[in-house]
């Protein structure tokens, strides 16, 4: 009796040891499934909470994931984010000094300002800086469109370089002011290359800018003191006031070269030059070197214009001094080229066909062009 009751127990352990097993294996077959599902459905996109965030217990930061700023202050960064952004986040004046910084995100801006008083960027002297998105953003990303972009006030400075690779649209865009004060620049973008959304001032610097839409743009008025510009692009500049002081600006526009707007009702439309070289090469078609939905002031400055319009507005006209060269021809009045694709001015400076001298405000005939 002894002998049965022992193999009865015996058979039940030996029954609850495969009873165990077989629920251990489907739970751990069910894990699986759960994990491979769970893969399977993540995208690349990250929401803000899912980004990786570097803590740093210092000011000098070398880069490796994304950071997020939330105090004032200097900040000097140097190295890499293979994936990965710098979030600006506070009420306080920021300076990033960037020497030698390379950042590119796959999910939005790779320098993001959602709130600050006022943000510096620094090119440290001697150093070449590359910063790039992709052509799509994260949800959480997807109203901020360049790969510098700012709500806020936004001062470019140094003597270093900075290469921006603009895959979704802009290169760099401030929602409300811009001044960059020097530094060398290479930007390609597929949208705007600079888009400012008050008033941009570049006092100087060096700016290779080829982009699909305009090279640079404000909504407010647009002021370049200084430094040498090559701009290949749909429009070269935009605003609704274009202020030229000094500087030598090259454009290769398939539309138009400079273009001054109604933006913004805060200013007068109007392309004003002081001073400078200003070389403009127009493509073939509908297209106006300088181009004005209000006046055009010319009071000092060279410029060389080449294509078939050279100047066309609404409102009045002033050639107070200064050289203006078209086709290789000098002109002592600005023609109106109010119709597109018509001759260009003749020996002499007098207007060739479809264009009118300084002063005689005509309107266009119906059908005929209208400025953006």
């Amino acid at each position: 009796m002894k002998k049965i009751i022992i193999g009865i127990v015996a058979l039940l352990i030996i029954g609850l040891c495969i009873f165990f097993a077989i629920n251990h294996n489907n739970k751990g077959s069910n894990n699986n499934n759960n994990n491979k599902s769970s893969n399977s459905s993540k995208t690349n996109s990250k929401t803000t909470e899912e980004v990786e965030w570097d803590n740093f217990d210092s000011n000098d930061i070398t880069l490796s994931k994304s950071i997020k700023i939330t105090e004032g202050g200097v900040y000097n960064l140097t190295g890499t984010i293979e994936d990965g952004y710098i979030l600006i986040d506070t009420e306080e004046e920021v300076k990033l000094v960037l020497n030698n910084v390379n950042i590119k995100n796959s999910n939005g801006p790779a320098i993001l300002v959602t709130s600050a008083k006022l943000v510096e960027i620094e090119l440290a002297e001697g150093t070449e800086n590359y910063l790039e998105d992709s052509d799509t953003y994260s949800t959480d990303n997807q109203d901020y469109d360049a790969v510098i972009y700012s709500k806020d006030d936004l001062i470019i400075s140094g003597t270093g370089s900075l290469t921006i690779k603009a895959n979704l649209a802009k290169g760099i865009v401030s929602k409300d002011n811009l001044t960059i004060e020097d530094g060398e620049y290479k930007i390609e973008a597929v949208d705007d290359g600079i888009n400012v959304n008050d008033i941009i001032t570049i006092n100087s610097g060096t700016f290779n800018i080829i982009s699909k839409d305009d090279g640079i743009h404000a909504d407010g008025m647009l002021e370049i003191n200084g430094g040498t510009f090559n701009i290949e692009s749909a429009e070269g500049l935009e605003a609704t006031y274009i202020k030229i002081n000094d500087g030598n600006i090259t454009i290769n526009a398939s539309d138009d070269g400079i273009n001054a707007a109604n933006k913004s009702e805060d200013y007068t439309i109007c392309v004003e030059i002081n001073g400078g070289n200003i070389v403009i090469k127009m493509g073939q078609g509908d297209t106006d070197a300088i181009d004005s939905n209000g006046n055009i002031i010319i009071n000092d400055g060279n410029i060389n214009i080449t294509g078939q319009s050279s100047f066309d507005y609404d409102g009045k006209a002033e050639f107070n001094c200064g050289t203006i060269i078209v086709n290789g021809q000098q002109i002592t009045t600005i023609p109106n080229q109010m119709m597109g694709g018509g001759g260009m001015p003749g020996q002499g400076g007098m207007p060739g066909q479809g264009e009118m001298p300084n002063g005689d405000m005509q309107q266009p005939p119906r059908g005929g062009r209208q400025n953006r």
